[in-house]
């Protein structure tokens, strides 16, 4: 570097100065010694010691600092090598992580066909929020491009978290079970009995949707895990949605309904996949 090179050159520079004034006081030294008895040889020698010993300690002192400039030099050298390192490994870490995401998505997709062999699917990452939307709703980074379309159905390894409300050709608008315009068929999987899922804003500031026209209070079980029906040939068919966790009186509609708890929070959504298409898809049974 150019300031080792300065301290090199003044080092080299001193050298010659107090060279030069050895050699001189040398030869008074010389030119005294013949006088051995003389007062002012040996004050002379007295005085040439301590200049030799000063020179010499000013010698090792430069000495020492050109080392130490050495020595900070090759230490910011191997920081730099070792923050290129850390940087290399941080890459490294995040390529890895999104390869195990990836696998983990195409593992789940794997066995979402293999239980539903004739739907087919998209995968897709959430990409953003609604501010200000307490009912979950996001957006997601497929559409008409990837084959998506309004109403398909959206779900996770858990099973039906919403619907596709807008689609752009690359982007989508995905409106959760908590909004209360996404009204699907649903069934209970232990008694067979059915109702109209739609969300509550009040609910959905819990995570909590509803199960709604129940004819009578005992159609339904706490606990019991609800399901898509497929009747309307928009939603496919056995995708499970979540467990009923109350059941309450609907006065001014005259009807029983459920409080239900979604099998994923919507909150925590990261990864979804878009059905889009299935073996009665259109077909109202």
């Amino acid at each position: 570097m150019w300031y080792t090179m300065i301290f090199k050159n003044l080092f080299y520079k001193i050298l010659a100065i107090f060279f030069s004034i050895s050699v001189i006081l040398s030869g008074f030294l010389i030119f005294f010694k013949t006088f051995p008895d003389n007062y002012i040889s040996t004050s002379f020698d007295a005085l040439l010691y301590v200049c030799l010993n000063f020179t010499s300690q000013i010698r090792d002192s430069i000495c020492n600092l050109i080392k130490d400039i050495q020595t900070s030099r090759e230490a910011r050298e191997k920081i730099e090598k070792m923050n290129k390192e850390l940087n290399s490994l941080r890459n490294q870490l995040v390529d890895y992580q999104e390869m195990k995401q990836e696998n983990n998505r195409l593992y789940r997709y794997c066995e979402i066909k293999k239980e539903n062999p004739e739907m087919e699917f998209v995968s897709a990452k959430v990409v953003g929020r609604m501010i200000g939307d307490s009912k979950g709703n996001f957006f997601i980074d497929v559409g008409k491009a990837d084959g998506v379309s309004v109403n398909d159905s959206v779900i996770t390894e858990n099973g039906f978290v919403g619907k596709i409300f807008r689609v752009g050709e690359f982007t989508s608008n995905v409106k959760t079970v908590m909004a209360p315009d996404v009204q699907v068929g649903i069934i209970d999987a232990a008694t067979g009995n059915s109702g109209m899922l739609s969300g509550r804003s009040d609910l959905a500031d819990k995570n909590l949707t509803r199960m709604i026209f129940i004819k009578y209070k005992d159609s339904v079980n706490i606990d019991d895990i609800l399901t898509t029906s497929g009747l309307s040939g928009i939603y496919p068919k056995n995708l499970k949605i979540g467990k009923v966790k109350s059941i309450d009186y609907d006065s001014s509609n005259s009807y029983y309904y459920a409080t239900v708890e979604p099998f994923d929070n919507m909150d925590d959504i990261k990864n979804v996949f878009v059905v889009t298409n299935f073996s009665k898809k259109g077909i109202i049974n």
